[in-house]
């Protein structure tokens, strides 16, 4: 069920636990080595949390002398838990499902998350899952304040996974469905057992911390003052009266405490029982630091009708002499999550809820690859020194032979540049030579165009031309010279302006005739090689015996003028 020694590392809100397990001869687990550090989990320090948490690790660290590599359990207050069913599909599509079911479940973009399933029960046509996310900047920072103290994490569980995992292994003659109720500092986690390995999991913020505040806020204390008024009160000290204003406060803290924990325990029970059909839970175990307050168990047993045990984490572990004397036998409340953690994930059916971010995985990799690859690099740079004496004694032999030859090249360098330089005018020579003879050629073309427009208007008769107007829109100018004539021709237009004589008809409008004898020109135009098209006809018949016309003609970039 587990490996031979396992390291792990429970990171809560209120303490930083580490230890060392092995497995006996008899098949149970050996706790060799424990170290528990506790801090103030006031809520005006949460933003330093992380900062503490480091310097717990730390702590944990020189205490024991521990390093190495450890199964890290992740508070209840930074992780999300939800469960979801799938139908089931082949194993080389479960994948894709699974990250659809994630992406619609969680509501954060998975790329922002570090996050891990677990299939709970699957069949032929469905499957449970279990899905667990924590923000991967928190994560991150978890795992390299983990690093910092000598803690590099191969593998991060979610405190719900871990407790599970633990009841387990500790009670496997229990078959469900009962429920385990873990009370920490900030939050709450319950894990309802049912048969055949189904479980449900849930985690809610009601914790300890909501008791010593609602005691701070009676009595106008800060947290720390509550806090330790609230322990007084619980050891029952003879030298605090039963009528006192601060006993008063925290048994009302208490009851209040109590009465909406019981209707959390409902509605997780009653949705346990929705999902699964499965009968009310037949016990309840309590566990965490929070399962020590006076009378909870007998209120809850009272609430429920239901027997009420505190966790046993020794049932299947054996404590050395070293971790008794670290006070581990005294810590059994903290130690469900560190039990779970060297527990195999072999015992359950799905994947291993490891939410090690990819930036962490990665860099685990290099470091586990390192020494290989440092061996490798060594024999490499072995195998090479022959190679490289070699090739040494090569390169000096080459280096005068080219001192040599640069020598001979320097005169036919000078010489490539000059005939470099020279090229490059005889270019802009011939570039320049293209230009002109565009443009001359433009010139006669000019002479061509207006015989060819002459000889059209003759055959068409009595119309002649009054305006002739170039209208470019803006050619391109080149740098340091005329703009490209075959570029300015596609730019250009030619304006005409002209009239019509109607002989038949010199006092009247125009006939339809004088419009076809225009449409005609306007057509001819049209054929002309010069332009390549006629745009913008307009024809004015206001003056008797004329018809005025006004045509655009698009010069023809294929003959330019």
């Amino acid at each position: 069920m587990f490996s031979s020694r396992q390291f792990v590392v429970d990171a809560g809100a209120g303490h930083v636990a580490g230890a060392v397990f092995s497995s006996s001869t008899a098949g149970k687990l050996v706790l060799e080595e424990f170290a528990l550090e506790t801090r103030s989990s006031e809520p005006s320090l949460e933003p330093a949390w992380m900062e503490g948490t480091t310097k717990a690790l730390a702590a944990v660290a020189g205490r024991r002398k521990l390093r190495g590599p450890v199964a890290l359990a992740v508070p209840g207050h930074l992780t999300l838990t939800k469960f979801v069913r799938t139908p089931a599909v082949p194993p080389a599509k479960r994948r894709e499902v699974i990250q659809f079911e994630a992406a619609q479940a969680i509501p954060y973009p998975l790329e922002a998350v570090a996050w891990d399933h677990l299939v709970v029960t699957g069949d032929e046509r469905e499957l449970e899952l279990m899905l667990t996310a924590v923000k991967r900047d928190v994560m991150e920072n978890l795992c390299a304040a983990a690093e910092t103290a000598g803690f590099p994490v191969k593998r991060a569980v979610s405190s719900c996974c871990a407790l599970y995992r633990a009841f387990r292994f500790n009670y496997p003659e229990v078959t469900g469905p009962v429920l385990v109720v873990d009370i920490g500092a900030r939050s709450t986690n319950l894990v309802l057992v049912g048969p055949g390995g189904r479980f449900f999991a849930r985690t809610f913020s009601l914790a300890g911390n909501a008791l010593t505040t609602a005691v701070a806020e009676e009595l106008l204390l800060d947290f720390n003052r509550a806090e330790v008024l609230k322990l007084h009160v619980f050891a029952a000290p003879p030298d605090l009266a039963d009528n006192s204003a601060a006993r008063a406060a925290v048994q009302r803290a208490r009851d209040d405490f109590l009465g909406r924990l019981q209707l959390e325990i409902l509605r997780t029970t009653g949705n346990f029982s929705l999902r699964t059909g499965a009968a009310k839970p037949a016990a309840i175990y309590l566990t965490g630091g929070g399962s020590l307050i006076p009378g909870l168990g007998t209120a809850l047993a009272e609430k429920f009708a239901l027997p009420v045990e505190p966790y046993d984490p020794f049932r299947n572990v054996e404590l050395s002499a070293s971790a008794r004397a670290a006070g581990a036998a005294s810590a059994a409340p903290v130690l469900a999550n560190l039990i779970g953690l060297a527990v195999s994930p072999g015992m359950e059916t799905g994947a291993e809820c490891g939410l090690l971010p990819l930036a962490v995985r990665a860099a685990r990799e290099v470091r586990r690859r390192q020494p290989r690859l440092l061996g490798a690099a060594m024999l490499l740079a072995l195998a090479l020194l022959p190679p490289l004496w070699h090739f040494h004694r090569l390169a000096k032999l080459e280096t005068g032979r080219v001192q040599e030859l640069r020598s001979q090249l320097a005169p036919m360098r000078v010489n490539a540049e000059r005939n470099a330089r020279n090229l490059e005018r005889l270019a802009a020579a011939r570039k320049e030579t293209t230009a002109f003879q565009a443009v001359i050629a433009a010139r006669t073309n000019w002479i061509r165009f207006l015989a060819d427009l002459q000889d059209r208007l003759g055959k068409i008769e009595d119309v002649w031309l009054d305006q002739l107007l170039i209208v470019p829109t803006s050619p391109t100018a080149r740098a340091g010279g005329p703009p490209d004539p075959a570029e300015s021709a596609t730019s250009w237009r030619l304006r005409l302006s002209g009239r019509l004589l109607d002989v038949r008809n010199p006092v009247a409008k125009v006939s339809p005739e004088s419009y076809a004898r225009v449409k005609q020109l306007l057509a001819g135009f049209a054929g002309s090689p010069f332009i390549a098209a006629v745009e913008h006809e307009r024809f004015d018949n206001a003056q008797p015996g004329l018809l005025r016309f006004d045509v655009t003609l698009a010069v023809n970039p294929q003959h330019p003028l």
